[in-house]
């Protein structure tokens, strides 16, 4: 980058030409290319661009044979946890399965304290069903055909909309009559 400036020398006028030296911040990377010359930088991007697909919060992806895991995301801004480790942990915490089921989120209400309290996503056989102090969404269903020994196959079918970044649930109860949980 040139820079140029007049100083009053003496009484006569002189343009002084200075040479500013400038790191390039650009650096480049996956889908594009910085060329710098003399003080000036040129960006090129590459044809087709680079496509960012973001992963969709809360679901269920396959992962080394015979796991799965979970892409983080919250649950009434909590971040859920699979055997006790928070699914946005590095390395990602996994679930094992060997047999058809179900990825399940549960919730629960422990008295005195907001609900929910500590969400968790297991693996499960079954879906359960909603009691006055838990709550369960069935995130995806897991079908495993074959076994370890001759060659495991695991589809994953997952349930959540693609167009929600995070679960909220609501929890209904009043005196003695039934608990109701929504999820959104």
């Amino acid at each position: 980058m040139c820079h140029s400036e007049l100083h009053k020398v003496a009484g006569t006028i002189k343009f002084i030409n200075l040479q500013v030296n400038m790191p390039n911040s650009i650096q480049p990377g996956d889908g594009y290319t910085v060329n710098n010359f003399g003080g000036a930088a040129s960006l090129s991007i590459d044809s087709p661009a680079v496509q960012f697909y973001p992963d969709i919060p809360l679901t269920v992806q396959l992962a080394e044979t015979g796991k799965v895991y979970v892409i983080p995301g919250s649950v009434n801004q909590l971040i859920p946890t699979v055997g006790g480790t928070y699914i946005d942990a590095i390395p990602r915490p996994t679930i094992s399965v060997s047999a058809s089921g179900y990825i399940i989120l549960e919730v629960s209400r422990v008295a005195g304290q907001p609900f929910p309290n500590s969400p968790v996503i297991y693996y499960s056989a079954t879906i359960p069903s909603d009691t006055s102090s838990k709550g369960y969404f069935n995130l995806a269903s897991v079908t495993v055909t074959g076994t370890l020994a001759t060659g495991l196959s695991i589809s994953v079918t997952n349930y959540r909309s693609p167009y929600i970044g995070a679960v909220s649930v609501g929890r209904q109860k009043f005196g003695g009559s039934a608990t109701y949980h929504w999820w959104a």
